[in-house]
């Protein structure tokens, strides 16, 4: 394939990486705020959604997955017609929650409680459908490790211009002052993020794809998707590989701690850094750099990673949180500056770590084909099982974190009984929580890490499976 070529697949997926992180990050950063501070859920319609979340979480990634991978539909015949055709979703389902069913003060607590569980699990769906596409993406689009970090930088590139959206809406919407005009602000998000997908949609042809086209062309017999396993044979081929069970279990506290950081972000950081200490503007930026600062270190930092392998940067990233964490702890909270630094390095090393396992899951699912001498890939099943794995802690850590906070009277906070006391004791706690979750994470990430065995990129070859051994119609 034309080194030009792969460039416009590459461009067309960061293309994906602006459209996906333009609502994703502000869909993080924004929806526990906005259902507590804003539209004042009551903690059990908040603890039921997030358990319904869950639910739907574990089930609709690997069915989304082995439709992907087995079917022939138009929308999920090739991997960038699953991005085409859910994008316009995929930003209808970003918009749902910003839109209350009435005057959030006079709803009844069942309203705004069924409210969030529409708007999750909807974004959900859609999330899972063009994420399973974005990432299968990533995995075909080429199998060459220094080309696939290449698709890093690029992917980070475009996520830096979308997390742009997170620091846009901070500074329109006065922090959520001018609910009005952060409503009108992601509708254009939203529209814009659209159009970004809709053009990787068209554009980002894999491999497998280009050759099949070209087989079309000459007149060969079209290529069809065809799964010679069951649904629970090939997931538990999947699931029962060493390589792959140590990643899911580095993955799962990986995503236990990035959704802590996402969700909480803002709520601790207007808790912990008084009102009137900082310029309004340096809070503003504060929040948004706690979205880019990762992807400008992924972004200049990729050279590292193409020199001492993602396995070793990994291991030292786990490192890193542990002694930050506990080093924090131990001196306490000194000043606010110091603070924003600590809370600033968290968020940067939660998202870095995070960038590259991409990297790992995709030599976990070449592998896979070579394992079982595969006529065809299951990248989304790969994908897809990770997922179930994986997804329930973007319910657990909310949960965990708010039933800690409610039990130190943060529901109170927001009706200013509290008195200075408890004010001071759940600073306290928001506070341990910031330095006790990368320690003790970090610790068991390090551990299972320990467990994953392909150190070394091993030789690969795509033309194992483009086109070869598949049903021909």
């Amino acid at each position: 394939m034309s080194k030009e070529s792969l460039q416009n697949r590459i461009l067309a997926l960061s293309a994906l990486s602006v459209g996906f992180s333009l609502i994703s990050s502000a869909f993080s950063f924004y929806y526990v705020k906005v259902f507590l501070n804003h539209y004042h859920i009551e903690e059990s319609w908040f603890q039921l959604s997030q358990t319904l979340f869950m639910i739907w979480n574990a089930i609709n990634d690997p069915l989304f997955a082995y439709c992907q991978d087995s079917t022939n539909f138009r929308c999920s015949r090739t991997r960038r017609e699953s991005v085409l055709y859910a994008a316009p979703f995929f930003a209808l389902s970003f918009l749902v929650p910003w839109f209350p069913w009435g005057d959030p003060e006079t709803l009844q607590p069942w309203v705004t409680g069924i409210h969030l569980i529409t708007a999750l699990c909807f974004w959900d769906t859609m999330f899972t459908y063009v994420g399973l596409g974005y990432c299968c993406l990533f995995t075909e689009m080429t199998s060459d490790n220094n080309e696939r970090l290449k698709l890093i930088r690029y992917t980070q590139l475009g996520s830096l211009l979308g997390s742009s959206s997170v620091f846009i809406l901070q500074n329109l919407s006065d922090q959520l002052e001018n609910f009005q005009m952060f409503q009108t602000t992601c509708i254009l998000v939203a529209v814009i993020s659209c159009l970004f997908m809709m053009y990787c949609g068209k554009h980002a042809h894999t491999e497998r794809e280009l050759q099949q086209e070209s087989d079309a062309k000459s007149g060969k017999p079209q290529i069809v998707k065809f799964q010679e396993y069951s649904y629970f044979t090939l997931s538990k081929q999947i699931l029962f590989n060493r390589d792959f069970l140590a990643f899911v279990i580095m993955n799962f506290f990986q995503e236990f701690h990035r959704t802590f950081v996402s969700n909480f972000f803002a709520i601790f950081g207007d808790q912990l850094i008084e009102k009137g200490s900082i310029p309004s503007i340096v809070r503003s930026t504060f929040y948004g750099a706690s979205t880019t600062g990762a992807k400008l270190t992924v972004i200049f930092g990729a050279s590292i990673v193409s020199r001492y392998g993602y396995f070793k940067v990994l291991r030292y990233g786990q490192i890193i949180l542990v002694i930050s964490g506990l080093v924090y702890y131990i001196i306490g909270p000194v000043n606010q500056w110091c603070l924003m630094l600590f809370m600033l390095l968290d968020s940067c090393l939660v998202d870095c770590i995070s960038a590259l396992f991409n990297l790992a899951l995709s030599d976990v699912a070449d592998n896979d084909v070579i394992r079982y001498n595969r006529r065809h890939p299951v990248t989304s099943m790969v994908y897809g099982m990770n997922a179930l794995v994986v997804k329930p802690a973007q319910s657990l850590s909310p949960m965990f974190v708010v039933k800690i906070l409610n039990v130190y009277g943060y529901d109170h906070l927001k009706d200013g009984t509290l008195n200075a006391t408890e004010v001071q004791d759940l600073s306290s706690v928001m506070f341990n929580l910031l330095c006790l979750y990368p320690c003790v994470i970090g610790c068991i990430q390090f551990c299972s890490w320990s467990f994953y065995r392909i150190r070394e990129k091993q030789s690969f070859d795509m033309t194992v499976y483009v086109g070869a051994g598949t049903d021909t119609v």
